[in-house]
């Protein structure tokens, strides 16, 4: 592991952009589900049980994507805290870190504002109204990085300490 301490904040930046990216495809699939929903409803070729079939994906969708969201919020969450304990790493990146941080504070509030964005256009702001948790967390995307940050930085400091 040797060289790759610099790598934290490439590492933050990262989930930063996987969690905008989902939020992202989920508002744009959902979108794009609701149409192709909309014509096989109005489609007289398709069976009734096909038209059922789709239109219980179609409600489900939504409430799967949003759980998935959450999971991997957590997931990347436990995973960073935990790598941390595996990084060699000097007490003086420790500070280092916390400086450089301001980068992913930046990359994060222009991530939100790019999620903002395309959630209040008008096409799509009926499907990312379907995504309770996605809407919350980008709305609050600066509040949990740093949520998350604290928590890191907890567990750099116990690392430091033992």
């Amino acid at each position: 592991m040797r060289n790759k301490r610099g790598n934290a904040i490439i590492d933050g930046i990262t989930i930063l952009i996987i969690l905008v990216l989902f939020a992202i495809l989920a508002i744009v699939g959902h979108n794009f589900f609701s149409d192709i929903n909309t014509d096989i409803q109005n489609d007289d070729d398709i069976s009734a049980d096909g038209k059922e079939i789709s239109n219980n994906l179609f409600v489900k969708f939504p409430e799967l994507m949003d759980g998935l969201f959450l999971m991997a919020l957590v997931l990347l969450t436990v995973v960073t805290i935990a790598l941390v304990f595996v990084i060699d790493s000097h007490p003086l990146f420790f500070i280092v870190s916390i400086l450089l941080l301001i980068g992913v504070f930046i990359v994060g509030i222009l991530l939100a504002n790019v999620y903002d964005d395309l959630a209040s256009d008008e096409e799509l702001s009926n499907s990312a109204n379907q995504y309770p948790n996605i809407s919350w967390v980008m709305t609050h995307l600066v509040e949990v990085i740093i949520a998350i940050t604290f928590m890191v930085s907890i567990a750099l400091f116990i690392k430091l300490r033992a």
